[in-house]
């Protein structure tokens, strides 16, 4: 990483977070220390009278002291003060000069233009064909002509819009352009970082037009949401106009994309595309259907989802990247929801032929979030049961109190002393009682109510009672299996199944299902924990068959470290339903987790496994 792009990533970090630590700094930089330290130091001197990052108590901030300017170095004004001896302004030059070239362009004029050796040349070359890997463009070259580049006029231009106008300064725009652009940008509602990218766009669409490269074709998954605008018709006017061209609708409806990236004042309201982005939902779903089991509210979790979709999809197709607030908070919080939007986002990238960025998997993790946690009939509500000796009126108070403190998301049940002993309070997410209780088990929080109106007191026992909870997954029957390294995955999991069935603890179709299950999309995850699972008609239990490979297994499919064999119930309790989901948390916070997976890998028997699991809160 050179140092320029370096100092931007310290502010980027630093602009989305009010303070971070030295550590933090370090992992997300992936750089030492004395890095990070020096870096600072360094980009200090270069915001010298504009901003300054400080130190106190560990612990770094921006100060920022005059905001115009800033706002300049944050749209790439330290990029283009480089020289070239920055790899990567030289990497911008090679790119720059091949999309502007009608020739081949030969490696040593390459060399005298940017004033280096023939094999600093060759080594950024290697760099520039790394970088331009994910576009739909490719360098072709010719023995004594040189290269060339070749491509999609669509992917030239967007190409350059990244790659290469952020490190030079842009002179082909007029003044009053650049002004109409700006008071655009405030009127609009567009996000300052996208009308920036607006005036990258139009520079880059009005030269390639006047050197006579037109567009084809536009991606047919992008939707231009702003194209009868009144301010979009006098945007185009203004050009045609001043630069003395024609505008295509296809050249208009590139220029507008930084408009439909996200929600603006300029958008019709009358979306024409649902049908479209049905379609694109429908691709992620079914991905996710090949890969887990999950039961969700989808026509509910569609109509949540697509103002979100529509403009996600267009930034896919553009390659624009949203900033990331979350810088992996998100995976860490919802390990599944985040399971869930990754390998969805999966599917819809395929389909539309572009790398998903993780921020885009962050987002979207909210939506299954909620719709996990809310099920239809409020079914996800938490059942609480409140046991009260003083008649209806207390508990009617005790009922009121615990709905202003807790929030909708609870259900009650009042019993009275004679009652509660001929239920199963077991069956609750908690117990509220005025008396002492028996026959209740450890694993049921149970809270004392001696401080009803002390609302700091009742959010605390009510957090530890959702901590022991997210401890208490009961009904899980767990199995463990040393698995052999000179059978395949396939063979493993075959044995794992086969002495499930042996205990009749899985129905004669189960092996099948699982087979059927991985030859539609293999659950071998980039964490190497393969998640082989499926319906089971056997049994009304919660099935985990944990296998541990004593080394690493190199399979087609990725690399293998552990085997997690779920047999989940047909028929499922709402307690069972929502213990799947807590597990399903559990174990997707371990793949998630380096330190976690580690000790995983170390269990050797059913034992050491369970007594693990305890300790780090996954099984009671």
């Amino acid at each position: 990483m050179t140092l320029v792009n370096r100092w931007y990533q310290i502010l980027q970090l630093l602009v989305t977070h009010k303070e971070m630590t030295l550590s933090e700094l370090q992992k997300q930089l992936a750089m030492s220390p004395q890095t990070v330290r020096k870096s600072i130091e360094t980009l200090n001197e270069e915001l010298v009278n504009i901003a300054l990052i400080i130190q106190e108590n560990n612990e770094f901030h921006l100060e920022i002291q005059q905001y115009d300017q800033f706002d300049i170095i944050m749209a790439g004004s330290l990029r283009k003060q480089s020289d070239f001896n920055s790899s990567s302004k030289r990497v911008a030059f090679i790119i720059k000069r091949l999309i502007e070239a009608d020739d081949f362009v030969l490696t040593d004029d390459l060399s005298e233009e940017l004033g280096v050796s023939r094999g600093t040349v060759v080594k950024d070359i290697r760099s520039m064909k790394q970088r331009i890997a994910p576009f739909a463009v490719k360098v072709i070259g010719t023995p004594n002509r040189g290269m060339q580049i070749v491509g999609d006029e669509f992917e030239l231009r967007l190409l350059h819009i990244y790659y290469v106008q952020e490190y030079f300064e842009e002179y082909f725009l007029t003044e009053e352009t650049k002004v109409l652009l700006q008071e655009m940008t405030k009127t609009s509602g567009l996000m300052k970082q996208h009308g920036i990218l607006l005036q990258k766009v139009i520079a880059i669409v009005l030269q390639r037009i006047l050197s006579g490269n037109l567009l084809s074709a536009l991606p047919e998954a992008y939707t231009n949401y702003v194209q009868h605008h009144d301010q979009i018709e006098q945007l185009m006017y203004h050009l045609e106009m001043t630069y003395n061209v024609t505008l295509s609708q296809l050249e208009q409806a590139f220029i507008s994309f930084p408009f439909n990236m996200s929600a603006t004042d300029l958008r019709e309201k009358n979306r024409p595309n649902d049908r479209q982005l049905q379609d694109y939902f429908c691709f992620m779903l079914q991905r996710i259907h090949q890969v887990l089991v999950v039961d969700i509210d989808e026509e509910r979790l569609f109509n949540e989802m697509k103002d979100h979709l529509m403009y996600m999809i267009n930034r896919l197709v553009f390659r624009v990247e949203l900033q990331d607030l979350f810088y992996g908070e998100i995976e860490t919080q919802y390990p599944f929801a985040y399971e869930l939007a990754k390998v969805g986002l999966q599917g819809l990238g395929d389909e539309l032929h572009r790398e998903v960025p993780a921020v885009e998997c962050s987002y979207l993790a909210f939506y299954f979030e909620l719709a996990l946690r809310r099920q239809p009939n409020d079914k996800n509500k938490k059942e609480i049961a409140v046991v009260c000796s003083t008649g209806k009126g207390t508990a009617l108070i005790i009922r009121r109190q615990l709905e202003r403190v807790l929030g909708p998301e609870i259900r009650i049940t009042h019993f009275s002393e004679e009652a509660y002993e001929k239920s199963d309070l077991n069956q609750y997410f908690a117990v509220f009682t005025t008396i002492p209780l028996k026959n209740v088990d450890n694993h049921t929080p149970v809270i004392q109510l001696t401080n009803l109106f002390n609302d700091t007191w009742l959010r605390k026992e009510w957090k530890r009672a959702e901590k022991v909870r997210a401890a208490s997954i009961q009904q899980v029957q767990l199995h463990f299996h040393l698995l052999s390294m000179t059978a395949s995955y396939e063979e493993n999991v075959s044995k794992m199944v086969a002495t499930l069935h042996q205990e009749n603890l899985v129905d004669e179709d189960f092996s099948q299902r699982i087979v059927e299950r991985e030859a539609q999309h293999s659950t071998v995850f980039e964490s190497g924990i393969a998640f082989p699972h499926t319906i089971n008609k056997a049994s009304t239990q919660i099935i985990l068959s944990v296998g541990v490979f004593p080394e690493t297994l190199l399979t087609p499919a990725g690399k293998i470290d552990v085997v997690l064999l779920l047999a989940i119930p047909e028929d499922l309790t709402m307690s069972k339903e929502r213990e799947l989901l807590q597990l399903y948390d559990q174990l997707f916070a371990v793949a998630g987790n380096p330190a976690l997976r580690q000790e995983l890998c170390q269990q050797r028997e059913l034992p050491s496994l369970k007594e693990w699991m305890r300790r780090k809160g996954i099984i009671a």
